[in-house]
């Protein structure tokens, strides 16, 4: 069964944050404020697995954003994920677009900012809960994509009823 965005915005618990960034990301309809939930949802992505802030750099999809994902991260009200985000990119000596692929090789070549990103993620707690208000704030500049059931296929429908 499929929910509308505003249907799940009703709870007060975040639900579905990525499968939102893909309804949110195929859309049509882009502005400011969908812009920046989505910056903001893939940097928890990116940044959620061991690499933790790190993961901001080295995946493609969250550098491919790096010009603008500080002021994203602040503008949904993770003030500490932007702080962590200025500061590692304040000790990365590359340009923007250098690093808008993800840059792994340069980060072998590096370590140092591996051991500074580390100290970064002491201060950086899950930011769904800001996104997830935001969203809510700001409900009449999103749009109201389908949220599709997680279960597709074969087995979604044998096993999703």
């Amino acid at each position: 069964m499929s929910e509308n965005l505003y249907d799940l915005l009703e709870s007060d618990d975040p639900v579905a944050l990525r499968r939102i960034e893909k309804a949110l990301i195929s859309g049509d309809e882009q502005n400011e404020t969908v812009e920046a939930v989505i910056s903001a949802l893939i940097w928890r992505r990116c940044t959620a697995g061991q690499n933790g802030v790190l993961g901001a750099v080295l995946n493609h999809e969250c550098a491919a954003r790096i010009s603008v994902l500080a002021d994203h991260l602040e503008q949904v009200g993770a003030t500490d994920a932007a702080q962590a985000m200025r500061a590692l990119r304040e000790e990365i000596p590359l340009e923007d677009e250098q690093i808008a692929g993800g840059i792994i090789d340069w980060v072998d070549v590096n370590p140092e900012i591996t051991t500074h990103a580390a100290t970064l993620n002491d201060g950086v707690e899950d930011i769904a809960p800001e996104v997830w208000s935001y969203m809510q704030d700001k409900q009449d500049d999103l749009p109201d994509p389908e949220i599709p059931d997680k279960r597709k296929g074969f087995f979604g429908a044998l096993f999703g009823g």
